[in-house]
């Protein structure tokens, strides 16, 4: 079963237990590292992602530890962002360089220093990243000391309610934000929304299941919308590189113009419904199933 998925109709009690089982996976990944083996960073930053969505289901009714919760898990992804960002961006390159052959030489050997830059950048990185990742360590340690004596959070279905209809409301917001403006930092939040949505759905998925094809839907969406980040991330690298030329640029726009296409075709379904009839179906589905 998955673990990141309320249980029982108890929601206070399957909210604590998955704050606290997130933390505890989180700081499990984060002491399992080596220079050589990284891959818990990315993890790590998986449960803190889960666990800000967590948090933003307490924010209609108890803002201050929302905020609080958000600010702490968010501020401990960013110290871990370095190395993965990294790893992003040559993952991404090998792949554009793999969709686009027949290349002129300009643009090959622009590909080309931006690889030996990545792995150089990666190297410098990773003593960082070790560091890092022991301090931030220390904290869910600390974070988890503190949670086990304070006074636990409380957690209603009208609360739950709302927030997962103030969640598919920002996705649908964003979309249309990011369609009007395709900004990159538009797509990015879109992005953040969605993925929000997106887990809160999962934590509900065995006491009141959505339907199948949405919640596959809505990581594929993810995926499509993170792939496009990570587009970004990789044009802001290239603009360091002195030798840079527009047909790489021209190549990163074509398949970010693909990307945002597919999201938003696939997004049409998902996000139909105005906020309000969305809030009155959810709702008597809830009622309907969780008696």
């Amino acid at each position: 079963m998955d673990s990141f998925v309320f249980q029982t109709k108890d929601l206070s009690a399957e909210f604590n237990r998955v704050v606290l089982q997130q933390t505890r996976l989180a700081r499990e990944q984060l002491q399992s590292l080596t220079s050589k083996q990284l891959e818990g960073i990315h993890e790590a930053r998986k449960c803190f992602k889960r666990l800000r969505a967590c948090y933003r289901l307490l924010k209609s009714a108890d803002k201050v530890t929302f905020r609080q919760g958000n600010q702490f898990f968010r501020d401990l992804s960013a110290k871990l962002s370095v190395l993965r960002d990294t790893e992003v961006m040559s993952q991404t390159l090998l792949s554009l360089r793999a969709d686009n052959h027949g290349l002129v030489d300009t643009t090959i050997f622009t590909f080309d220093q931006l690889e030996r830059q990545l792995v150089l950048q990666q190297r410098e990185t990773i003593a960082q990243a070790m560091t890092q990742s022991q301090l931030v360590s220390d904290q869910l340690g600390q974070f988890l000391h503190r949670y086990k004596q304070a006074e636990q959070s409380t957690l209603d279905a009208d609360v739950l309610l709302k927030a997962l209809v103030t969640s598919y409301a920002a996705s649908r917001r964003s979309r249309q934000r990011a369609r009007h403006s395709g900004d990159d930092d538009d797509c990015h939040h879109w992005r953040k929304c969605v993925k929000y949505y997106w887990y809160q759905l999962r934590l509900i998925s065995l006491l009141c299941p959505p339907p199948k094809a949405q919640l596959n839907s809505l990581e594929t969406l993810c995926d499509l919308l993170g792939d496009h980040h990570d587009l970004t991330v990789l044009k802001v690298q290239l603009a360091r590189v002195a030798s840079a030329e527009q047909s790489l640029q021209a190549l990163i726009t074509q398949r970010q113009r693909q990307l945002f296409k597919d999201a938003d075709d696939l997004a049409e379904s998902l996000f139909k419904r105005r906020a309000s009839h969305y809030d009155v179906w959810l709702t008597k589905r809830w009622h309907k199933i969780v008696p």
